[in-house]
């Protein structure tokens, strides 16, 4: 491409954009005050001097509307400029390149030089780097120089500062001609998608709005966080997303907690398995399927490379393990070494077959995940504030600065979904009466059990 857009280069007036923006809204309210004075007071204040009487008496109205005109105006443009930037909005694209210039100034990223004129010396810049400032959606695209410069060395180095100062993620770094790079994300929140809003797009799930899992390329999902951080409603919300697209779903939770419900529905009944012994036999059971499917695959390809089973419209095969270490910690050590066995061949073939796990954990501690197995999930979600080491855990050796929003803010964490840095999550949003077993059953065109008496069990 001859002429690539680059965005607004950030220039030295910049650095009092927001003053010069403010005062250009003003000047429409002066000139209209200054109309008003022309047409309503100079009169009086001639006819006054003609007759060499002041009376400030005959000005007293003509000067509360002035002033309160001028008033109003001010009090008017810092509501629309306060209104601005609390919607992120237009003042607050004006603030962030205001920020770009300050930073230029402040950290003496320039070149000057003194010079002498009319016996007084003065600044004069010989060289601004040319930083470019663009806004795509809820993203920043930050560009700056690699000229070999003095700075060049710094603008390579400023994803953490740039992080801090806009209170975004730096999403990715990257290089191209003459620039770095820098793409940052910094209003999450408003690119959340509601649950209902999953859906498949080319064999990708858009779990936020731009940020998608290609499950089909960088399987398998390690969700973990503490008990309220909304884990277990981002693991509800992927089955969804997977029965969905007709996946056949097998559920395994030793808490016996929110999953287990899911038996009520006729199509789930006895795929949702609680005790140890009832887990077991199922992953089993799941590598096992796994294996006869290999066959069934190398007698279809004919040995052709680079098939998967969506060449055979196979149907997706999907484990969901909520509270993995709650079970790991009440098995013995040769059925707990048989049961990862298992789940280290499933994470290590599966892609290709269409066998797809969904681990939930509180931390993934490398006792009970090692580490090698844990950089085979291609979606990796932290829920919630971790700790350090927790995140260490997660995302393996990283430079990210993970910041903590709070529990105010709900269903929050870090993911990396196999492409691109470690970036903000917004888990999808559970409307107000969502209820996942009404909705899953829907999705079975069936009705769920009114209660769990009766409920056929998974064998033991």
């Amino acid at each position: 491409m001859l002429f690539k857009n680059k965005g607004i280069r950030i220039r030295k007036f910049h650095k009092y954009i927001e003053r010069v923006y403010y005062t250009v809204m003003l000047m429409p309210f002066l000139l209209g005050i200054s109309f008003y004075v022309y047409k309503q007071v100079l009169p009086i204040v001639s006819e006054m001097n003609k007759a060499e009487n002041m009376s400030f008496m005959s000005l007293l109205i003509p000067g509360i509307i002035t002033t309160a005109s001028l008033i109003t105006s001010c009090v008017f443009i810092s509501f629309v400029r306060h209104y601005s930037k609390s919607n992120g909005t237009f003042f607050t694209w004006v603030e962030q390149r205001q920020l770009l210039a300050r930073m230029i100034f402040h950290s003496k990223l320039y070149v000057s030089k003194t010079v002498k004129r009319n016996n007084r010396t003065k600044e004069k810049i010989v060289y601004f780097p040319k930083v470019y400032y663009q806004r795509k959606g809820g993203y920043l695209i930050l560009r700056f120089p690699t000229d070999l410069q003095k700075f060049q060395d710094k603008f390579t180095k400023m994803r953490e500062d740039l992080e801090k100062a806009f209170y975004a993620d730096c999403i990715s770094m990257k290089y191209e001609k003459r620039f770095v790079v820098y793409t940052l994300i910094y209003d999450v929140a408003r690119t959340r998608k509601t649950v209902t809003e999953l859906e498949p797009k080319r064999h990708r799930l858009e779990l936020m709005q731009d940020v998608y899992w290609d499950f089909n390329k960088v399987p398998h999902a390690l969700i973990s966080g503490d008990t309220g951080s909304g884990k277990t409603y981002l693991i509800e919300s992927l089955m969804y997303f997977f029965i969905k697209i007709k996946a056949e779903i097998k559920v395994c939770d030793p808490k016996m907690s929110d999953l287990v419900f899911l038996e009520v529905i006729p199509s789930l009944n006895g795929k949702v398995y609680s005790t140890s012994g009832q887990i077991c036999m199922c992953v089993r059971q799941f590598h096992e399927g796994m294996k006869q499917r290999q066959q069934e695959f190398m007698k279809l390809s004919y040995g052709k490379t680079g098939n998967t089973y969506l060449d055979f419209e196979m149907q997706p095969q999907v484990l969901v393990f909520d509270e993995y270490v709650a079970l790991l910690s009440s098995l013995d050590k040769d059925t707990e070494k048989e049961l990862l066995g298992h789940l280290r061949q499933i994470i290590l073939l599966g892609r290709q077959l269409g066998y797809f796990v969904i681990l939930g954990m509180q931390r993934p501690d490398a006792q009970y995940l090692p580490g090698d197995l844990r950089d085979q999930f291609g979606l990796r979600v932290a829920m919630g504030s971790m700790s350090p080491v927790g995140y260490r855990m997660m995302f393996g050796e990283n430079d990210k600065v993970f910041k903590d929003y709070g529990k105010e803010s709900k269903g929050w964490g870090y993911a990396k979904t196999g492409v691109g840095d470690i970036q903000t999550f917004y888990a999808p949003f559970v409307e107000r009466g969502f209820n996942f077993v009404d909705e899953i059953a829907q999705l079975f065109d069936e009705k769920p059990a009114t209660s769990m008496d009766g409920v056929r069990q998974a064998e033991p």
